[in-house]
């Protein structure tokens, strides 16, 4: 029998710390009701699941491009401070 869905305001952590096989996916488990239920929410405002998903993927890859970036920053400060010693 298969455990019951979680409600959309709980989220779990990882089962291990460090990379391990299927992360990915118990992360992905982890975040689909709260992914659910905003899509729920938006498609209830007016919003249709084609221009949510769209959004969302839009919202996702311009956070994610910041965080690389923010990431590549951090490293070119390291490497400066690294050389002035």
């Amino acid at each position: 029998m298969a455990a019951p869905p979680k409600p959309a305001d709980q989220l779990t952590g990882p089962r291990e710390l460090g990379p391990y096989a299927d992360r990915d996916l118990d992360c992905q488990e982890s975040l689909e009701a709260k992914f659910l239920a905003l899509v729920d929410q938006a498609e209830a405002v007016g919003w249709v699941r084609t221009e949510i998903y769209d959004a969302l993927i839009e919202l996702i890859e311009n956070h994610a491009i910041g965080d690389h970036a923010l990431e590549a920053d951090m490293d070119a400060v390291q490497r400066a401070i690294r050389a002035r010693r």
